[in-house]
């Protein structure tokens, strides 16, 4: 088939045509999250013909994300590969006439502006709520289009913030401030089915095409939520932004203070602590510093392996994952205090 008329289909749609299907090809967007919402999203934008595609993930692929994270491969699993590659690879592989770039690095206050800076559109694939409050930040003080959304089990919820002359509420008009660290579910926890990722990955990336388009007008102001399990759906109105709204009013963006960034924070549900180290690593010395101590491999990514000499408290071994980035993740605690010793004991501090 030649590659011209690989979005035929696409372009024919009322509202689209040549002229959106060139705004399609012409543009940046940047996936926050290369989960289950992240890799579907960026599945569906690639095969649109989205020009441009950055993914942003920090973490690497294990067995269990097979089960919705259509990018990943039990090869990719069994190799521990950082989710960005593995998606860009897969994405290429689908359409190789777009740009996709991978950034295996954890979004925060510190790296928002470089990572996204060239984007049109901000897509959500996060699983947690402190890195959100900084994507809304970001969006509403660069007046980029901000695609809102989470799922748990079998439901989700789903909502476009169009920051530019304050068209929508923005995420702290809903939500002030964010859920204490802890008290929400988690896939990890809850679960999580297919479909329901399905659903509100596909009303995000039409979202991403009304807007790229210049169909803006048919983006629905409202809140979507449902409920695939027990079959309900709702549509709540977002009516107007908050005018004492700290974010989109006051201009206050908080979030993106870099004093806030914190050097080891615990994974919520995930028995894990992240580290972060003042500046990259020697991968091939850290290799060589943990070979001594357990069983560990290493990639031109990151260092991961278990430690023969320190247990979790149901007696696994306990995890180390090294990325080149400066990060490291301690698996099989939660103990920030005891994570960061261990970090300091085998990686140096």
């Amino acid at each position: 088939m030649p590659i011209n008329d690989r979005y035929h289909r696409q372009r024919i749609v009322d509202g689209i045509g040549e002229r959106g299907q060139a705004a399609i090809e012409n543009s940046s967007i940047a996936i926050v999250g290369v989960g289950a919402l992240g890799c579907m999203t960026a599945s569906m934008l690639a095969r649109a013909g989205v020009g441009n595609i950055a993914l942003i993930d920090r973490d690497i692929v294990e067995g269990t994300n097979l089960q919705r994270q259509i990018l990943f491969d039990e090869q990719d699993a069994n190799s521990h590969r950082p989710k960005a590659i593995a998606a860009a690879a897969h994405l290429t592989d689908i359409n190789s006439s777009i740009n996709i770039t991978a950034h295996v690095e954890d979004l925060t206050a510190l790296n928002v502006s470089r990572l996204l800076e060239n984007a049109d559109v901000i897509v959500d694939g996060l699983d947690n709520f402190q890195t959100r409050y900084v994507l809304n930040d970001y969006a509403v003080q660069t007046e980029k289009p901000y695609m809102f959304a989470g799922v748990i089990a079998a439901e989700g919820n789903v909502m476009t913030i169009l920051p530019k002359d304050r068209q929508t509420p923005c995420l702290r008009c809903l939500f002030p401030d964010p859920p204490p660290t802890g008290s929400q579910e988690t896939c990890d926890t809850a679960g999580v089915l297919a479909p329901a990722i399905g659903v509100a990955a596909s009303c995000q990336v039409v979202d991403v095409l009304k807007y790229l388009t210049g169909n803006t007008n048919k983006i629905s102001r409202t809140l979507l939520t449902f409920d695939l399990w027990n079959s309900r759906s709702n549509r709540l109105s977002l009516g107007d932004p908050l005018e004492d709204c700290t974010c989109c009013s006051a201009l206050n963006f908080e979030f993106l203070d870099k004093s806030r960034c914190t050097n080891a924070a615990a994974l919520c549900g995930r028995n894990a602590v992240q580290i972060r180290a003042s500046g990259k690593f020697d991968l091939g010395n850290i290799a060589n510093k943990l070979a001594e101590h357990g069983a560990f491999e290493s990639s031109d990514e990151l260092v991961h392996g278990t430690l023969r000499e320190e247990h979790s408290e149901d007696g696994t071994a306990l995890e180390l994952i090294c990325f080149q980035d400066g990060r490291v993740i301690v698996h099989g605690t939660d103990d920030i205090g005891r994570a960061k010793a261990i970090c300091a004991r085998y990686v140096g501090s």
